[in-house]
């Protein structure tokens, strides 16, 4: 008997032959028994992945003993778009996967996202991305991504607790002015850096940046709050501090507490004669000095 133009051999039995095609997983028909059986000749499964999309956009070129199209050499991966677009360019496991950071910087998404930097099977940027197991430590010091056993600060991102421009409140960047990330700890890198910093922006001291801290300066100290108040007019080891008696004796706490003369960078009541020309003496009697304040 026969089918269409196809004449079965004998040794089929008198049912007719169906042509079994294995179609694999990416839907590639490729070469089955029966084409060989009836007399077609063989065929190339290799040659029919190659030419299927998939080889092309995923590296899928290799037909393996299944007949599913897989990736199965560095060269087709190489040449796939997964690789120029993704960095997936090393063979594994059947797929193009991102195998090393070489992989993740010779794509599209190091040049136009920085993503440079194989995390498993992708290419991230480190700098950008916050590991979850260190969450607390991230808003307290910027380490916020988890390379090898500690949690670091590799990118300023971190110090700001965000991947946005305006740094999260608590975070370095905007608590202390620490907002550049540097051998893996956020430090201030310029001034533009303490200016976002809270001493910075609700008091105008510690505006300057100076191996990695915010400092202030005479004249920031000079015209401060911290001055006119408390006599904290000049400076020590970076910050305003009361280094003469004659900035605490015009200070408002010299007037109203009694607090008219230096001791280690702060205004106290050292004397009697202190606390007896201050508010605190005359109202509640407290015209003792003693421990640096005025007492009863």
């Amino acid at each position: 008997m026969t089918i269409g133009p196809l004449s079965v051999p004998h040794f089929l039995g008198s049912r007719p032959a169906r042509l079994h095609r294995h179609v694999p997983r990416y839907g590639i028909p490729l070469c089955g028994l029966g084409l060989l059986l009836l007399g077609l000749g063989g065929c190339d499964p290799n040659a029919a992945c190659e030419k299927a999309p998939a080889c092309a956009a995923l590296g899928l070129c290799r037909a393996d003993p299944s007949g599913a199209c897989v990736a199965a050499d560095r060269e087709h991966c190489k040449a796939a778009e997964t690789c120029t677009k993704s960095g997936k360019c090393t063979p594994k496991d059947g797929a193009c996967t991102v195998g090393s950071d070489d992989d993740c910087q010779g794509s599209e998404q190091c040049k136009t996202l920085g993503l440079c930097s194989r995390e498993g099977d992708l290419c991230i940027d480190p700098g950008k991305t916050f590991s979850t197991e260190c969450a607390a430590a991230c808003k307290e010091k910027g380490h916020c991504y988890k390379k090898g056993a500690n949690c670091t600060a590799l990118g300023d991102a971190h110090c700001r607790g965000t991947s946005d421009e305006r740094a999260e409140d608590g975070t370095p960047c905007r608590e202390r002015g620490q907002c550049t990330a540097e051998d893996g700890e956020c430090v201030a890198g310029s001034d533009d850096d303490c200016k976002q910093g809270k001493t910075c922006r609700k008091l105008k001291t510690n505006c300057k940046a100076e191996a990695g801290r915010c400092v202030a300066t005479a004249a920031e100290c000079k015209d401060s709050q911290a001055c006119a108040s408390d006599g904290r007019c000049g400076v020590v080891d970076g910050a305003c501090a009361a280094t003469v008696d004659e900035h605490c004796g015009d200070s408002a706490r010299c007037k109203l507490e009694g607090l008219c003369r230096t001791a280690d960078g702060a205004c106290i009541a050292a004397t009697a004669a202190d606390c007896s020309r201050s508010m605190v003496c005359k109202k509640d009697r407290r015209c003792r000095a003693d421990g640096g304040a005025c007492i009863k």
